[in-house]
């Protein structure tokens, strides 16, 4: 029978982590306000023998406390003993054995948005990426990181959660954090590979994706010890004032309310109230499920990196498309799991060591969340008023799409390994996500509201340009430019106006002359129109960009009712239009025309 389009053997063969929760109590207790660990032990000391507790998180409205002892107790015990003592209990969840339930909710609205009170922000440095085959992630079939447009990271802070500490002393560390481990082993540079691909290493000997970014390191037990400690590492990351999150060991089988809890403090709070964002590798599972003679491949769906509050990141080859690589048969093999929650892809393939110059590393999934999580930090580093969910869907719509089949080798792989083949209408293929990442696209979208309308546009070349025109003649500030892109990315009708307009001047460059076939004050006109919608939309703007939007709108509105600005203004616009798409006519004549203008 003939497989549809979307279809693949979708069979994880990971379980939730189930732990020892009977060898001993080792329990998390949620309450709803904070209360005395002296208290609690009194409370819980008439029901257990040797009782230990330990405040692990105390962050309104979350407050944690883990409970130890040699005596076994039932949840329900533990609860209506808390009660009868004053105690308002949220849940409790066993620290060693995974759950799929979820948190009782809580009122978020009364809690401050984090703020990073501690962790010192980099002024931005230039930095010339040096000429390394190996950095090829940085390039077109990479990431697509053009300096002048991207930035540095400047002014924003990566959490990178990890069981291992090799090779750390070539990072930058601001900070470093032991989370349930009371000692961490350096058998591995995986953690630190990840970090440098990232952000980079000390003295920027290797510049990394978003070499400003400033690092912090939390550290967890091995995978499989308990599920407490990713969950607390990304509530005390968010606490910190982490603008990204990266998880780079083993978190599958993992899920418990305390995760719930976890993800939702960094949507709701994190970053000062605005969200932090969340990056997990998709993973690779190379075991078969019961009956199948075929590696799973598959992500399962109650994987922490299906949840929808995490940005779930494959690998992507040094060719573009999906990373296979070729095994001693010479059989391309997949190296990373598929699924609906996946999300974009990022460079997997071999990168450029670190630490080792000259040398290739393999990065596969986990690499290529990493790379993923430099290139949001070059976003916000251009936007930092974005939210999250405003920066994952400018990333989604700057990504490059891959067509379903632009990886595969016919013949030589395994057909049930590289399914699906085709793309789903939205532009979503289980391999692929919405597409690789594009970060000079995404921060061109995320800086300028005109050079956004020409990336949506497919004119990545005019919208350089025009940063280049705004850079030179000041015409307004960077503080508007990117109040006003995040205001118009967010509402449809405002970027259909502005779409409208730059349309318009594309039609005029081939031809300046066409612009008086039109009324005269046309143009005039639209912008007023543009620029009075985002008036009303101005208790948004900070105060500065607010006492300049009125400024500008006033002009506007002024020059639609002048005849002379009227038509000045029409003439600006197709001489400008020129300069945006030099294909059209002599690109010298018409910048000389500009300035004269």
């Amino acid at each position: 029978m003939k497989r549809e389009g979307w279809e693949f053997d979708y069979r994880p063969v990971g379980q939730s982590h189930r732990g020892s929760a009977d060898a001993d109590l080792d329990m998390v207790v949620a309450t709803r306000a904070e209360v005395d660990s002296v208290h609690l032990s009194a409370v819980l000391g008439a029901l257990l023998e040797d009782v230990e507790v330990e405040p692990i998180l105390v962050t309104d409205p979350l407050f944690w406390s883990r409970i130890r002892s040699t005596r076994l107790a039932r949840p329900l015990e533990l609860i209506r003993a808390l009660e009868r003592a004053g105690v308002g209990v949220r849940y409790t969840a066993f620290s060693r054995a995974g759950s799929d339930e979820l948190a009782p909710p809580v009122d978020w609205s009364p809690s401050a948005g984090r703020r990073p009170t501690q962790w010192r922000a980099r002024e931005e440095r230039w930095h010339s990426d040096r000429d390394d085959p190996g950095l090829w992630f940085l390039g077109e079939n990479g990431i697509a990181v053009d300096r002048t447009t991207c930035g540095t990271g400047a002014g924003t802070r990566l959490a990178v959660i990890d069981n291992d500490a090799g090779a750390t002393d070539h990072l930058e560390l601001d900070a470093v954090e032991l989370v349930g481990a009371r000692s961490v082993s350096s058998g591995s540079r995986h953690g630190a590979s990840l970090s440098a691909w990232a952000v980079g290493t000390r003295d920027a000997a290797f510049a990394g994706v978003a070499p400003d970014a400033t690092l912090r390191h939390y550290y967890i037990p091995k995978p499989g010890s308990d599920v407490v400690s990713l969950a607390l590492a990304i509530a005390r990351a968010v606490d910190d004032g982490a603008d990204v999150v990266l998880c780079a060991t083993h978190v599958e089988g993992t899920w418990s309310p305390l995760l719930d809890d976890a993800l939702e403090l960094a949507t709701r709070v994190g970053r000062r109230g605005l969200g932090t964002a969340v990056v997990m590798p998709a993973g690779r599972e190379c075991s078969s499920p019961e009956g199948a003679v075929h590696a799973s491949l598959s992500l399962g769906f109650g994987d922490p990196a299906s949840d929808p509050r995490v940005l779930c990141v494959g690998p992507s080859s040094a060719a573009g498309g999906w990373f296979l690589y070729r095994d001693r048969r010479g059989v391309y093999r997949p190296f990373s799991n598929r699924g609906p929650a996946m999300r974009w892809l990022a460079p997997g393939d071999d990168l450029a060591d670190p630490f080792r110059p000259g040398e290739l590393a393999h990065a596969e999934s986990s690499g290529a969340a990493a790379v993923a999580a430099g290139a949001l930090l070059l976003v916000l580093g251009q936007n930092p008023g974005l939210t999250v969910f405003e920066l994952v869907e400018l990333v989604t719509q700057s990504a490059t799409p891959l067509a379903g089949e632009s990886s595969e080798r016919r013949g030589l792989t395994v057909h049930r390994e590289i399914e699906p083949a085709s793309v789903d209408r939205d532009g979503h293929n289980v391999k692929h996500g919405y597409g690789r990442i594009h970060a000079t696209r995404a921060c061109l979208l995320a800086r300028d509201p005109i050079s956004g309308a020409l990336v949506s546009m497919g004119e990545d070349g005019a919208a350089r340009a025009w940063q280049s025109l705004v850079a030179a003649d000041s015409w307004y500030s960077p503080e508007f430019a990117r109040w006003a892109a995040k205001t118009c990315f967010a509402r449809p009708e405002l970027r259909q106006a502005l779409s409208a307009l730059v349309r318009h001047a594309r039609l005029l460059a081939p031809d300046p002359g066409r612009g008086e076939w039109h009324a005269v004050g046309a143009v005039a006109r639209q912008t007023a129109v543009l620029l009075r919608a985002l008036l009303s939309l101005r208790d948004t703007a900070p105060p500065a960009v607010d006492a300049e939007l009125e400024a500008l709108a006033r002009a506007a509105l002024a020059s639609s009712r002048m005849p002379d600005l009227r038509s000045a203004w029409s003439r600006y616009v197709s001489k400008a239009s020129q300069c945006l798409w030099p294909d059209a006519v002599g690109k010298s004549k018409a910048l000389a025309s500009l300035a004269a203008t």
